[in-house]
């Protein structure tokens, strides 16, 4: 066998008509043209991140992906209830948005910002948009997370030849997303950096968190359609076991945010790199939504027993105004910088996927399996 070639197929491959059973996740500020090919090209999945994009932005991006590959790739969007439409700001407690800007206002001070009492902005309605432009563009493959894409959706993507993928934390949310028809399930563990894929947001960060051990195998016995594992997979150890579980692949995000065609800041590159298993934690803090990341101030200073948040995407989190501020600081001091709690194999940074260390990291796959 050649040694460029893959060791395993898997049903995945076939579906989504790649050549390593490997799917980048769609992370915003992470996942741009750039990332996206050059997974695509190593012979991975590359999944832009179409979130809050308008449909210009979103256009610019697919044409810039086609003129770097001609390889299959992904446009991943949130579809949570309370972005379809957005939720208005004034039905957003007054009583909530002053003690959510109150516990801002020491960061803000401490940024060299104003204090802040009004009511934050209501977001822009760009899902329908979004979603038009991804039929029109006839992506090859349409990847969902916080949400059910529905019957209606699925059967237009099928019909423009557009692949579905479904995030799901729950083996109840898997057999609704196949009821809908969609190709495949992405089971996502606890562990998983950014935000957790629940349709509805649970009652605390704890409840309905199961790793990704015990979810997957749960998931592939429940579905009929091929199971994608995600969730502190980091190498080829992490893609022999998800396949081990049944599972007929990976999907990875922290994984890729520390490669060269990453649009992470250096700081987040670096920090990722240095951080270790137990530097993460689980907030809702900078979207509303509980979702994984690297600790900083933004979590510390937030952590008030029955403190609001704002609705998803989170209308006042701390990296939207650390943008305005007059005096410097670090990029992972207040922003949003997701990470899972598995740590990190080398203190060097990350290669960039390209052929040669795709092939070898897939091929080493091989070295755990039975």
């Amino acid at each position: 066998m050649s040694p460029t070639r893959p060791v395993l197929r898997t049903k995945l491959c076939e579906l989504l008509g790649i050549e390593y059973p490997i799917l980048q996740s769609g992370m915003r500020d992470v996942a741009g043209p750039d990332l996206v090919a050059a997974v695509s090209n190593a012979g991975g999945l590359g999944i832009l991140a179409g979130l809050l994009l308008t449909a210009d932005q979103l256009r610019q991006a697919i044409a810039a992906i086609r003129a770097r590959t001609t390889h299959r790739f992904g446009v991943n969007l949130l579809l949570p209830a309370d972005l379809r439409p957005p939720v208005p700001a004034a039905q957003i407690p007054e009583t909530s948005v002053h003690a959510m800007q109150a516990a801002l206002d020491p960061m803000r001070m401490d940024l060299g910002l104003s204090p802040v009492s009004t009511w934050p902005p209501t977001p822009p309605d760009l899902v329908p948009e979004a979603l038009q432009t991804i039929l029109d563009e006839r992506v090859p493959v349409f990847s969902v997370g916080l949400g059910n894409p529905g019957a209606e959706l699925v059967a237009e993507c099928h019909q423009r030849g557009i692949r579905v993928l479904a995030m799901v934390t729950t083996v109840e949310e898997a057999q609704a997303v196949e009821a809908a028809g969609v190709d495949a399930v992405v089971a996502q563990g606890s562990e998983a950096g950014g935000h957790r894929a629940h349709f509805e947001k649970p009652r605390s960060a704890d409840a309905g968190a199961i790793g990704t051990l015990a979810l997957v195998p749960q998931v592939v016995d429940a579905v009929r359609i091929p199971v994608v594992a995600a969730g502190g997979i980091a190498d080829g150890r992490g893609v022999a076991a998800a396949l081990a579980l049944g599972a007929s692949g990976v999907l990875m995000g922290t994984r890729f945010v520390a490669t060269h065609e990453s649009m992470a800041p250096e700081a987040y590159k670096k920090a990722l790199m240095e951080s270790s298993a137990d530097a993460t934690a689980v907030t809702d803090i900078f979207s509303g939504r509980y979702a994984r990341a690297l600790k900083n101030v933004s979590c510390s200073g937030m952590r008030v027993p029955r403190r609001p948040c704002c609705p998803f995407p989170g209308r006042t989190r701390p990296g939207w105004f650390r943008r305005q501020a007059s005096r410097p600081c670090s990029a992972t001091t207040w922003r949003m910088s997701w990470a899972p709690p598995t740590g990190w194999p080398s203190p060097t940074p990350i290669a960039p996927p390209r052929s040669a260390t795709w092939g070898a990291c897939w091929r080493s796959t091989a070295v755990y399996l039975p």
